[in-house]
């Protein structure tokens, strides 16, 4: 069964310079590499094939680099991530079953990550027990939404369910997996030996930014496809920014409002603590703040994101007005 690994990048970077040798390290040798970059560059490696593109949405690239895949199955990565050397056959033993469209797994921390990174890595690790599993090895089972940093998908299912929505620049991917799983009726099974290094962002500012953007898809997704986004693990935050600000207005109306608004916060500080105490020392205090941070920031992003009407509005991606 031929592979096409297909990876979308602005121009080629040192994280692409990582990743490609080791997806040529693949145990599973019947693959090809498509990277499609806005700036082609000088490099050549063995099985790739470097695609100069215009400057498009990523979803756009992604559809043009399904379009040239020779493989019957198409695995997604970042241009930001590297696989494990038994990616590809990991993940090739589902697609036997016709039932399964797609097959996911975690993006761990890369080893050699620093401290920030590191830090990043561990705030989403420590978000929830469905949500952590993006980010750390969790139990084999059954997904409907998953992020195309790690995914492999039957080429067949992918045109079947239109490809990805160029309309969408960001949270195209839960629009693919929503056209997978409730339109064709076809599984994502998630298997922690799918394995990719996915790097965090190394700014505190950075990975905030990162959390926003999440939660303004999320928002709207809530709103667009609540049969995959309405769930309570995803609107958590929102609640908790709404509990905040009403809260502590209505504490000065009322003696009991206060001393429950104040209750709930101390529990929701115990909260804070049994996170950081998934971690190390030397990571527990900055786990437990940047945690906060990134509920606050994906929270108000969840409120916004519901509330927007256009998903290609600057809110949710500046850069995205600029292009067709």
């Amino acid at each position: 069964m031929k592979v096409s690994v297909v990876m979308t990048v602005r121009k080629i970077n040192d994280f692409v310079r990582e990743s490609i040798p080791y997806i040529l390290k693949q145990t599973h040798k019947n693959f090809e590499i498509i990277v499609l970059s806005e700036i082609k560059g000088r490099e050549k490696w063995q099985k790739t094939k470097i695609i100069k593109i215009d400057k498009m949405s990523p979803a756009a690239a992604r559809n043009l680099g399904v379009e040239k895949a020779k493989g019957e199955i198409i695995a997604f990565i970042d241009d930001d991530a590297y696989p494990d050397k038994k990616w590809v056959e990991n993940g090739l033993k589902y697609f036997k079953d016709k039932k399964i469209g797609a097959v996911a797994g975690p993006g761990l921390n890369p080893k050699n990550a620093g401290f920030k990174e590191t830090l990043s890595g561990l705030v989403y690790e420590t978000s929830g027990e469905k949500t952590g599993i993006r980010y750390k090895k969790g139990k084999k089972q059954e997904v409907d939404d998953w992020p195309t940093c790690n995914l492999l998908i039957r080429k067949k299912d992918y045109l079947a369910c239109g490809g990805f929505s160029t309309q969408y620049w960001g949270g195209e991917d839960t629009q693919l997996c929503y056209n997978l799983t409730q339109k064709l009726g076809k599984k994502i099974i998630y298997d922690p030996e799918v394995i990719v290094y996915h790097h965090r962002r190394d700014k505190i500012r950075k990975h905030l930014k990162q959390s926003y953007f999440w939660g303004l898809w999320r928002g709207f997704f809530i709103r667009e496809y609540p049969e995959t986004s309405r769930k309570i693990t995803y609107m958590i935050p929102a609640f908790f920014v709404f509990f905040i600000v009403l809260g502590f207005l209505l504490s000065f109306f009322s003696i009991f409002i206060k001393t429950i608004y104040i209750s709930i916060l101390i529990l929701y500080f115990f909260f804070l603590i049994f996170i950081g105490a998934q971690t190390n020392l030397k990571y527990f205090f900055p786990v437990i703040f940047l945690s906060f941070l990134t509920q606050i920031v994906y929270g108000l992003g969840i409120m916004r994101g519901f509330l927007s009407k256009v998903p290609t509005k600057r809110t949710f991606n500046p850069r995205a007005e600029k292009i067709k």
